[in-house]
């Protein structure tokens, strides 16, 4: 079997999955994969820049996800912290 036609398959195992899946249980793992991107980011964030605590390293976050200016409106009492 070539690695094409392999990814083919898992594809559709994949789908089929999904698609037997609760609305519920499609939320959940929604949900778990947007809490461990952010985990992945932090790490990142944690990696890049050792020395900032944990509210920086939250700031950092938001500021990677919404942007600097959004960032800078919602907590303008933040300095402004490289992700």
């Amino acid at each position: 079997m070539t690695a094409a036609v392999t990814a083919i398959s898992v594809s559709r195992v994949q789908v089929d999955l999904f698609r037997r899946m609760t609305a519920g249980e499609k939320s959940a793992l929604v949900e778990q994969m947007f809490e461990e991107s952010r985990e992945l980011a932090r790490c990142g964030i944690r990696e890049r820049h050792p020395g900032y605590g944990l509210d920086e390293v939250e700031h950092a976050l938001h500021r990677l996800w919404v942007g600097d200016a959004l960032a800078d409106k919602a907590w303008p009492n933040f300095t402004h912290l490289r992700p």
